[in-house]
């Protein structure tokens, strides 16, 4: 089940511009170490050396609009929702993910950035009252 956009809050939207950023500066493809993963959720897409035991109690929560909080749901899962809404498109594999944007990720994208250069926040982002 995807979250829809109009729930988007802070990590949602952070995820978006990170992803945004790649594709502008980069090749698209997100360095997993940036990401927060649920090891349970994706395991192929954890970043940890297998000399050191990673801490799979810790949980990060998606946070939603008005801060709810999502529990069980990382960055790769905001990328999903990304995607389900039009966003990006996910031209990689499961496991080694690569993302372009859509026309209306473009759309969306100079929004946020007018949105952040005005003094908003990612958590207080709604694209339909930008417009």
């Amino acid at each position: 089940m995807s979250i829809p956009i109009e729930k988007f809050g802070k990590d949602h939207w952070g995820t978006f511009a990170y992803i945004e950023t790649l594709c502008v500066d980069g090749k698209g493809e997100p360095d997993h170490r940036r990401m927060r993963t649920d090891i349970d959720r994706h395991p192929g897409l954890t970043n940890w050396h297998p000399m050191v035991t990673p801490d799979l109690s810790k949980k990060y929560p998606t946070r939603l609009k008005g801060m709810v909080e999502l529990p069980d749901h990382d960055d790769w899962d905001c990328a999903e929702d990304l995607e389900a809404e039009g966003l990006v498109e996910n031209i990689g594999t499961g496991i080694n993910p690569k993302y372009k944007m859509t026309e209306k990720g473009f759309t969306i994208a100079a929004l946020l950035r007018k949105h952040k250069a005005s003094g908003g926040w990612f958590s207080n982002f709604a694209p339909s009252q930008e417009a």
